[in-house]
């Protein structure tokens, strides 16, 4: 694998998704309220903007808004280059399943803690790496 940097602390990769999670979640509500409390519609929406922002921010920069605080970046696991738009998109599935499903997306996230790569499960799938530097 051709990885630049080493990989991220994990605790701090939790409060870098903790600040995209926030993002999302301010636009989630300006959603809500343009629906004006249609939740399925705003429920479609809001998963669409999160595809959207991670496989854009993924696939283009390596990194999105949260991790940009550390500089840590998305690596595809086996070359080390940024994910493709469809690697990025299905990281970000993942991530966003495990946030709306919070006791099991818990184990999720919680997972690059005792993962010796540091993978969470969105990233197991996805088969990426998340790297300092």
């Amino acid at each position: 694998m051709a990885m630049r940097g080493h990989l991220a602390e994990p605790g701090l990769r939790l409060v870098g998704g903790l600040i995209d999670l926030v993002l999302l979640a301010i636009l989630g509500g300006l959603v809500e309220g343009v629906t004006r409390g249609g939740h399925l519609a705003a429920g479609a929406i809001d998963l669409a903007v999160a595809l959207a922002y991670f496989g854009y921010m993924w696939s283009s920069r390596g990194q999105t808004i949260g991790m940009m605080v550390f500089n840590f970046h998305v690596r595809d696991h086996l070359t080390g280059h940024r994910p493709s738009v469809g690697m990025a998109v299905l990281r970000g599935l993942v991530w966003w399943l495990e946030v709306a499903f919070c006791c099991l997306g818990a184990i999720g996230w919680l997972w690059m803690f005792w993962d010796p790569q540091r993978q969470a499960l969105h990233d197991k799938v996805a088969g990426t790496i998340v790297t300092a530097g």
